[in-house]
């Protein structure tokens, strides 16, 4: 799995002319299988920034897609998730006469500091456990690392799927569980031993894993098939998939009222999932 971003581009007018009207973004797939990369675009007004491209696109072996965006922004920037990691991506500006002025660098997400005013996400995760342990994702190698919380000290590697994304806990039953974005599948992990009990298969892309100890369940949010894997953490089979809004993200759970909250990144809004009935109860609008 491969996370890369042009970083913030600023696109200072020249002779009040902006240089950049359209970006053109060129995406070649060098795997010898079907790759999935996720396109996200953004503009910044003032320290404000807010997305305005998303995309997925699925590209065969060898196959080259190139797509334009508007680009008349004082400034902008695109981030790019792919599924896996041989794939060229080149990002040009264009003038309004249709002629590239610039090229822009793609760098790993991970370069980018946090604190530098950009805030791009770096996809890596950590999870305190009931033992004390943390768990820290590497999407680009497909390794969980585990931290012993008291010494701070690394006391092992577990290898997972491909693009491992989300994580989630189950602190009753002491099972780590690691949505793997690129390999449609999810890892549950015995935190005992530190060992891969089984892959479960779930939806396209997932990406949030939410856990409720009380009544050992799993939601899983499936990005590319729109949908939610309900998934029994005694099983560890799925027991059903409830159809979503659109691109869903984030996941929480209420373990008191059993209630399971999905953000749907693509349509702005919230699924709320009744974990008794496993039926959407209502939906809530961001407004934005």
């Amino acid at each position: 799995m491969a996370s890369l971003t042009t970083g913030l581009i600023e696109n200072t007018r020249v002779s009040n002319i902006k240089p950049c009207s359209t970006i053109s973004v060129t995406v070649t797939n060098k795997e010898p299988i079907a790759n999935t990369i996720r396109v996200n675009g953004y503009y910044w007004t003032g320290e404000v920034k807010k997305e305005y491209v998303l995309d997925l696109l699925t590209l065969a072996p060898g196959e080259v897609i190139i797509q334009n965006y508007y680009a008349l922004f004082e400034a902008f920037e695109f981030h790019f998730i792919s599924g896996l990691d041989d794939v060229e991506i080149t990002v040009l500006g264009k003038n309004d006469a249709g002629r590239s002025t610039m090229k822009y660098n793609i760098l790993p997400v991970q370069l980018f500091s946090l604190d530098s005013g950009m805030r791009v996400e770096v996809p890596k995760t950590a999870i305190p456990s009931a033992l004390n342990r943390v768990y820290l994702l590497d999407p680009s190698s497909r390794r969980i690392s585990v931290i012993d919380g008291n010494t701070h000290t690394l006391i092992g590697s577990i290898i997972v799927g491909s693009g491992p994304f989300g994580l989630g806990i189950n602190s009753v039953t002491n099972r780590i569980y690691v949505a793997n974005f690129a390999s449609d599948s999810v890892s549950a992990i015995d935190g005992s031993t530190n060992q891969v009990i089984t892959e479960i298969t779930v939806g396209s892309n997932p990406m949030g894993v939410g856990v409720n100890p009380q009544t050992n369940r799993l939601y899983v949010t499936n990005w590319g098939s729109h949908s939610v894997s309900v998934i029994d953490g005694l099983t560890h089979t799925v027991i059903t998939t409830v159809r979503v809004e659109a691109f869903p993200e984030g996941v929480s759970v209420n373990q008191t009222a059993n209630l399971i909250y999905i953000t749907n990144h693509g349509s702005n809004n919230v699924t709320v999932l009744d974990g008794s009935t496993n039926t959407i109860k209502t939906m809530v609008d961001l407004g934005h």
